[in-house]
């Protein structure tokens, strides 16, 4: 077994398996990490694991992993660099019907995990279910959402929600091979987002049933304006990937150009230069990363072989 694959306590009497995974990567968040474990400790469903994939210098969450042990079920693992690389390993090790994708600096409301098993019982069609993330004062976070409950399809995928509010059944998120580990932070690529876009559109291309509820609802901090614009640059090349990986057309590629245009001109008419540029960086992005190299000819994505035995 790899020191990626090396559980952190010893083995013991094979216990049932949780209703619910929450999959959690992490580096270099160890107080929000904490804050998120106190939320999972008031669940009001308490059937699930936590499967924590570590990719911080050895021993850094140790004390904090010991602190928790004995009140939550933690599988603590541990990965190289790149968070599609982290969720891969992690989905690899998840035992429950359903897997949640916590950022290591959410956290969640006492229902959540209740509210997300009764959905998929509700809705026995869908394999995967998003939904919104809000800051600690109810304010929207990491991007804008669709406006009501709805299917999700390709037109409005890109406002259907981020990794924070994606609920997935595992046989669904193994069956379409993980994440796309040349996209996300991370990545050995200039390509550092667009990973879970990616994996929502691969969900859909294999005729999944994917759905938005606006009720179910993560928390989540704004982004802090620090890097603004290098996120801005990197967070398009991978926008502009997964147009070109998933076949949208130029023309859409054209709208998508129009509106970053027309939003960094509104900007420049308030004098909001940091958001001009931002706009100017979307639209020059997305077109590097549009134009790259297309994925494998056979289809696969890197790392689903080596993550799930294929």
């Amino acid at each position: 077994m790899s020191p990626e694959h090396s559980p952190s306590s010893a083995a013991g009497p094979a216990a049932p398996p949780p209703r619910v995974s929450l999959l959690v990567c992490t580096r270099g968040r160890s107080a929000q990490l904490e804050r998120l474990f106190e939320s999972l400790l008031v669940q009001t469903c308490p059937d699930f694991e936590v499967v924590l994939v570590d990719q911080n210098e050895p021993g850094t969450l140790e004390p904090i992993v010991a602190r928790y042990r004995d009140r939550l079920a933690i599988d603590h693992a541990r990965s190289a660099p790149g968070l599609s690389r982290a969720r891969n390993v992690g989905l690899a090790r998840c035992r429950g019907d359903l897997i949640a994708f916590p950022d290591d600096d959410c956290w969640y409301p006492p229902d959540l995990v209740a509210e997300v098993v009764r959905l998929f019982a509700g809705h026995r069609q869908a394999d995967a279910v998003t939904g919104r993330t809000l800051d600690a004062t109810g304010r929207e976070s990491l991007g804008a959402f669709l406006a009501s409950d709805q299917a999700v399809d390709r037109r409005n995928v890109w406002f259907s929600g981020n990794s924070n509010g994606l609920f997935v059944r595992r046989e669904a998120a193994r069956a379409v091979g993980g994440f796309d580990e040349t996209l996300g932070v991370g990545a050995a690529t200039p390509f550092r987002s667009g990973e879970e876009t990616d994996f929502l559109l691969r969900l859909l291309g294999q005729g999944r049933g994917v759905v938005f509820r606006h009720g179910l609802v993560v928390h989540h901090d704004q982004v802090a304006e620090t890097g603004r614009h290098t996120r801005a640059a990197a967070y398009a090349r991978g926008f502009g990937r997964v147009l070109r990986l998933h076949r949208y057309g130029l023309l859409y590629l054209a709208f998508r150009l129009a509106r970053f245009t027309a939003s960094g001109g509104r900007a420049l008419l308030r004098r909001d230069t940091g958001t001009a540029l931002d706009k100017a960086l979307w639209a020059i992005g997305t077109v590097s990363g549009y134009c790259a190299a297309r994925r494998a000819a056979d289809g696969t994505v890197a790392g689903e072989r080596e993550a799930f035995g294929g």
